[in-house]
């Protein structure tokens, strides 16, 4: 019997001993997986950070800050960690010289001391994370509102614009920047070859308002024109049209008098919420004005009540088509429809919903009245923005559009509609009624003041970060 008692209790110690050593083994590899997650959570974090901060700033720095915010020293009883600010291996950032994709690399490793497992001979345990993020390039089109209803805000435009465009990437993304007021301008044109100006293209923000119409069909025009310079097969993954505006679209550029001018009204009817005086009951019908320049060459003006029937004398017809005679790519279409039934318009074919009147049955032309030029303001910026969202070059376009204040929800024109939902269709954004789910969606932002454009803007280049993964 005694002999029996002894194995049993030899038997108890080697069981005893073992659970000891499977408990300790679970528990210490309980901890070693929370650090794991912790450390994983931290590399990533640093990665997606430093990829951020590639177009300016500091990646390194911002990826180390992260990098310790996540993961502090001593967590959870490590021992050692990676030092961040010193280690060569935490951090590298490389580019695909092909496809122009940026790599951030992040890793890190933890020595976590082990409690129970030291029964076994096991003092420590090495953890290891490594996290990745690829920044895919942008071709990027800004085109700018600069016509005279934006007024004293223009300051905080220009500053918001500034800080948009030094949050790409200088030498790998390309940047074009269009203005439009009376006329179109592109004033800096989209390089060829990877990288851009960033110090030139941000100077050429203009820091005073030049002031005009909105001659919004135009800018947009040319913002497409600008991405379609870029060689086939040389395109960034992401192609951007980013537009922004304080109102709606009131000009039609075409073939007035054997070249491209454009013709444009006021806004209207008057609206009760319009304390800058914008909108009129009785607007003008203004021109001609020459698309890129803006200068009016003749000049031509008449105030009409908006539903009136009242022409200038020297324009009483509109052309079939629009005429764009500034463009630098080739294969563009230079000419649009006034009107087309292939749009939606809240549900209903754009040509019904707000369709020209009074048709000319001998020229098959429409009157060059408020109303007809005010819908085809309207209806061309639609389509021309449609064309570009179906470009076929390497990749489809993309288009982002910034509304600034309170005209941008009063309900305005004949139909009459609000501005914004103009621009929801512009940018192919997800909550119009009239969203193209065979087209790449786009995001409307709407900027109730001039202290909103900033983070409006800011939003754009997150959706751009995010894309660009």
């Amino acid at each position: 019997m005694g002999n029996e008692r002894g194995v049993v209790l030899i038997y108890l110690a080697i069981i005893l001993t073992a659970l000891l050593l499977f408990s300790g083994l679970a528990l210490d590899s309980g901890r070693a997986y929370v650090v794991k997650a912790q450390l994983s959570k931290a590399v990533d974090g640093a990665a997606l950070g430093a990829a951020r901060a590639l177009n300016s700033g500091d990646p390194r720095g911002e990826a180390t800050r992260i990098f310790k915010a996540n993961f502090p020293a001593g967590y959870l009883g490590t021992s050692t960690s990676t030092d961040p600010t010193t280690d060569p291996s935490f951090f590298t950032s490389t580019v695909d010289a092909t496809t122009g994709v940026n790599i951030v690399d992040v890793r890190a490793t933890a020595v976590l001391p082990t409690t129970f497992m030291r029964l076994g001979n096991i003092d420590s345990v090495t953890v290891r994370s490594a996290g990745e993020a690829t920044r895919r390039m942008v071709d990027l089109s800004l085109v700018i509102d600069v016509s005279s209803s934006i007024g004293s805000k223009w300051s905080a435009v220009h500053d918001a614009a500034q800080q948009f465009i030094n949050s790409f990437d200088a030498l790998h993304d390309r940047l074009a920047l269009i203005t439009f007021s009376n006329g179109a301008q592109v004033i800096d044109p989209m390089p060829s070859s990877r990288g851009f100006d960033k110090t030139k293209l941000m100077n050429d923000v203009p820091t005073t308002l030049p002031g005009g119409s909105t001659l919004m069909v135009e800018g947009m025009y040319r913002g497409w024109d600008e991405l379609r310079t870029v060689p086939a097969g040389q395109q960034s993954g992401l192609r951007v049209i980013v537009l922004f505006t304080d109102g709606a679209s009131n000009g039609v550029p075409a073939n007035y008098d054997g070249t491209a001018k454009a013709l444009r009204t006021w806004d209207f009817p008057k609206s009760a919420n319009d304390p800058d005086n914008q909108t009129w009951d009785s607007p003008h019908i203004d021109g001609l004005y020459d698309t890129q320049s803006g200068a009016t060459n003749p000049s031509y003006s008449i105030t009409v009540p908006w539903n009136a029937t009242t022409t200038l004398t020297q324009i009483p017809l509109l052309p079939l088509t629009t005429l764009h005679a500034h463009h630098r790519s080739s294969g563009i279409p230079t000419s649009f429809p006034m009107q087309t039934a292939s749009l939606m318009v809240n549900g209903r074919a754009q040509n019904a919903a707000r369709g020209l009147r009074d048709k000319d049955p001998k020229t098959g032309q429409y009157p060059a009245e408020v109303w007809n030029i005010n819908n085809a303001a309207r209806n061309v910026l639609e389509e021309i923005a449609d064309a570009a969202r179906n470009d076929n070059g390497d990749y489809k376009i993309r288009i982002y559009t910034i509304g600034m204040g309170y005209l941008l929800r009063d309900l305005l024109g004949t139909m009459p509609e609000m501005p914004e939902d103009i621009l929801k269709r512009v940018s192919n954004d997800a909550t119009s009624p009239d969203f193209n789910s065979a087209q790449l969606e786009g995001k409307y932002y709407y900027a109730p003041t001039a202290a909103d454009v900033a983070p409006a803007f800011e939003g754009i280049q997150n959706q751009i970060l995010r894309l660009s993964k």
